[in-house]
């Protein structure tokens, strides 16, 4: 159940902006706890959108976004299923909104962003059942292939070894096949040309004005290709040199947007790794932890995605060194929306 304090500071930041809010969060924890934006996300949304249309008009719609991204097209389907609902929409950026996130930013008409407020660049990375294996551990995941990393060695190749003639570059190409699934290289194409055509197609929802609209290709050039590192960090200032709508908030409704998020990030362990010890103790038994790992919540609603995890000391395997090791299971608990009555 949404606490009351979230309740309140959601409907003080509608007082201050004079719009309707919705907070949408998703956890930065590293596994067991980490989530990330995903097109099951949209169903609920609608929730959200028609419990605020229900109280009458809609004319301006704040999304609170605290994310480190996901599903490329989550943004897309998200953004276009709340301009349904309202002429007017914002993104409010207290701290994090990476890559995805990003995405969604580009899409509203002004993004408020604090002093922590971070965007980050959009270019994807591709996993696809022909990703190469984990060169140190079989067994892990397959290795996500960075869509720039592709573009930063055929750059490489040409621009700082110079190498120009088409036989060295087939030769190159090769050589990259031996390591990449040609398959996985085509997606890579694919994602690099899907992603700029959403930064373009999001962008070119408010940017409608012929001076803006000439500013969208190189906006789309910098966030997709010439920041060249996908954990480089906007600020607010840099945000706003790239050319983007952006607005800092007063010192009022900064003061509010960051008490917000310190009370999901208490509510969700928000950037905190996972320690199974601390939760086990000295213990020999078991011990289970819960936490919401996404969440959505408006004036009188909200819904949540859960994760369980439970932790157990076990014996070790034959051929691993002796003494207890560390076992844990993982639960994800469905969707759940409540309605929340003003107190």
């Amino acid at each position: 159940m949404a606490t009351s304090k979230s309740q309140q500071l959601l409907k003080t930041i509608e007082d201050e902006r004079e719009a309707h809010l919705i907070a949408y969060v998703t956890s930065d924890r590293p596994p067991p706890f980490q989530a990330k934006m995903a097109l099951d996300v949209v169903r609920h949304f609608h929730e959200h959108l028609e419990h605020l249309a229900c109280e009458g008009s809609v004319e301006k719609i704040d999304l609170f976004l605290f994310s480190l991204g996901g599903d490329t097209i989550v943004p897309w389907r998200l953004v276009n299923l709340i301009r349904e609902y309202t002429c007017e929409f914002a993104v409010l950026v207290p701290y994090k909104a990476h890559s995805a996130a990003t995405l969604v930013a580009l899409g509203a008409d002004e993004i408020v962003i604090g002093p922590m407020g971070e965007l980050s660049p959009i270019d994807p990375s591709v996993s696809t059942p022909f990703n190469p294996p984990h060169p140190d551990e079989p067994k892990e995941p397959k290795v996500e292939i960075g869509v720039e990393d592709v573009s930063g060695f055929i750059n490489l190749a040409q621009e700082r070894v110079g190498i120009t003639d088409q036989d060295n570059l087939v030769r190159m190409l090769e050589k990259l096949s031996e390591r990449i699934h040609p398959l996985a290289i085509g997606a890579v194409y694919r994602s690099h040309a899907l992603i700029r055509l959403l930064a373009s197609k999001l962008l070119a929802l408010h940017m409608k004005q012929p001076a803006e609209a000439q500013r969208i290709p190189k906006i789309v050039d910098d966030l997709a290709e010439k920041l060249y590192y996908h954990n480089y960090l906007i600020s607010r200032t840099e945000a706003e040199e790239l050319g983007l709508k952006v607005m800092q908030p007063s010192a009022a409704l900064e003061k509010l947007l960051w008490e917000l998020y310190l009370n999901y990030e208490t509510e969700m362990d928000l950037g905190r790794p996972f320690d199974p010890l601390v939760h086990l103790g000295e213990s020999e038994g078991v011990a289970e932890v819960e936490k919401p790992i996404a969440l959505i919540e408006s004036r009188g609603l909200r819904s949540h995605i859960r994760k369980r995890v439970r932790i157990q000391r076990v014996p070790a395997p034959p051929g691993q060194p002796p003494g207890p090791q560390i076992a844990i299971q993982e639960q994800v608990v469905a969707w759940e929306t409540a309605e929340i009555a003003e107190e």
